[in-house]
């Protein structure tokens, strides 16, 4: 007698070599190598801190012109004011300056947040806040 859970994972193991072919798991590639328009899809699914931290995750340290318009159509262009306090307190309380500093360079926060609440980031010294120097 095979137990349920060991056909089940066999099973999901067949589905996933399908799925892939002759690739390994590996080769599967990366989220970030979706289309723009499934991305900005999900996206908009989620509160405008977690869609900026969306975006700032996809981000490469290469900044061409195509992951600018990624990441615009993600985060998209209503930033007068970005509360952390609209994203589940387990994770704003995870948040360091290097993952606030990557959203605010993201969203272009010096040119587009009025007003920024860092409700529950109680582990943040304010170096991360370095993109907002010269804002008005």
């Amino acid at each position: 007698i095979i137990p349920i859970n060991t056909m089940a994972t066999a099973r999901d193991s067949s589905k996933r070599r399908k799925l892939l072919g002759d690739a390994s798991p590996d080769d599967a590639g990366c989220l970030s190598d979706l289309p723009s328009g499934v991305l900005t899809h999900v996206a908009n699914y989620l509160a405008l801190p977690s869609r900026a931290l969306f975006a700032a995750a996809l981000t490469t340290h290469q900044n061409t012109a195509a992951s600018d318009e990624r990441n615009t159509a993600i985060v998209g262009n209503e930033w007068t004011t970005l509360d952390f306090g609209d994203i589940e307190e387990d994770l704003a309380v995870r948040l360091s300056d290097g993952d606030i500093s990557a959203v605010l360079i993201c969203i272009d926060a010096a040119n587009r947040v009025k007003k920024l609440k860092l409700t529950n980031c109680i582990n943040i010294t304010g170096v991360g806040l370095e993109p907002l120097r010269g804002s008005t």
